[in-house]
This record gives C-alpha cells, structure tokens and sequence, in this order.
C-alpha cells in the first residue's frame, strides 16, 4: 500500500497556531502517513514581508512541528533563487513518487483562489484535496472541476476534493504581521518571543497571507 502523503504550503511569514491547528486536524481526520509542510521561497503572487529569512521561518516550523514525528519540513521551494509555484512541487514529487498521490491540505479561502495559481487546472491530474473551513468563511462552494468526496483514501485517482468540517482558528500571518504583540495568543509559545522580536516594527504589505 502506497505512503498516504499530504502537503502543506504557504509563506509562514511567520507560523501560527492556525497552522499547527490545520495540520493536527489533517492528522486526526486522514489517517495520514507524513505531512510535508513547505514555507515558499518567493511567492508567485504576493511578497514577503521581508522581515523572517527562509531559514528563520524553516526554523520556526521545526520547532513548532518538533513532537509530531509524522510532520516533515521541506525546503525545496525556499531553496528556488526565482518563485516555485505549487504545479513545480507536484510535478517534483510525482518524478520522485510516481506510486503516490498526495492529499494537498489548505483553508477554503486557498481553494477559492486556486483559479488563479498557475497553470492551474493541471493540479486536478497531480494531487487531490482536503479543504478546511475557517471561523469567517462558512458556505457551500462549488468544486471547480475537483470530484466531490466523503472520503479520501489510497485507491483514489487524483482530482477529488474533501471539505472538513472542523473549523480553524480566525487568524492570519497578515494579522500577526500588523499587530504582533496584540495577536501573540495565536504565536506558539516556543517560537513567540523570536516572531515578536522579528516582527515587532515597521510598515508590513497589507495583502492577506494564510
């Protein structure tokens, strides 16, 4: 039976427990083997806040995902010089593991925009889907072409998707970015004090980063 692998990807600029909460739930819902999570490098369509250096944010994932031995940072788009979209991940990843196809974990408003990634719809042939609800972001949405499913286990082609029902912390890297001190209740307590030190002055890009 072949590895049951879900990725995780974002900019973590910085990491919350919004994040950690999205991965606990995937653990406890989808009988998974490994989540890859992993921080971009340059983004394709947003900017960092150019405050936490690639290493800072791989640093601050591991320290947070340390006693979940089924958690596995990467580093393959922090180490790209120009930005690595998701479809260069997947299309990696299926050249390394032609037997696997990997369950890609994200926030509903990341499924909303999928559109918009690129080359996008070529990630319905590389991965399927496990969308989470967030606390102000609750309808019904339409599947975009993704095969609606009750379950998402290793006999399944790619291109399914599955809504989970559990909702996750109301909280931005964005928000974080704009007011540290004020939303270091969602910072986990063994990376705060270096996110607020790294964060704690200066104008941020006010754009949304989940």
């Amino acid at each position: 039976m072949s590895m049951r692998i879900a990725f995780f990807g974002g900019s973590f600029d910085p990491p919350h427990l919004g994040h950690k909460a999205l991965v606990d739930s995937a653990l406890a819902q989808l009988n998974l083997d490994k989540i890859w999570v992993i921080p971009v490098g340059l983004p394709v369509h947003r900017q960092l806040s150019g405050k936490a250096s690639p290493k800072q944010r791989l640093s601050w994932l591991s320290t947070i995902f340390a006693d979940e031995p089924r958690v596995r940072i990467v580093d393959w788009e922090v180490n790209h010089t120009k930005p690595s979209p998701a479809i260069a991940t997947l299309r990696r990843f299926q050249a390394e593991n032609p037997n696997i196809i990997p369950i890609w974990l994200m926030g509903l408003d990341s499924f909303l925009d999928m559109p918009n990634w690129v080359e996008y719809p070529e990630h319905q042939k590389l991965c399927n889907l496990a969308v989470f609800q967030r606390e102000n972001i609750k309808k019904t949405v339409e599947t975009m072409g993704w095969k609606g499913t009750s379950t998402l286990n290793h006999r399944l082609d790619a291109g399914h998707v599955i809504f989970i029902n559990q909702t996750l912390p109301d909280i931005s890297a964005t928000q974080i970015r704009n007011n540290p001190k004020l939303q270091q209740k969602y910072l986990h307590q063994d990376t705060c004090n270096a996110i607020l030190a790294c964060y704690a002055s200066g104008e941020f890009n006010k754009e949304r980063t989940t």
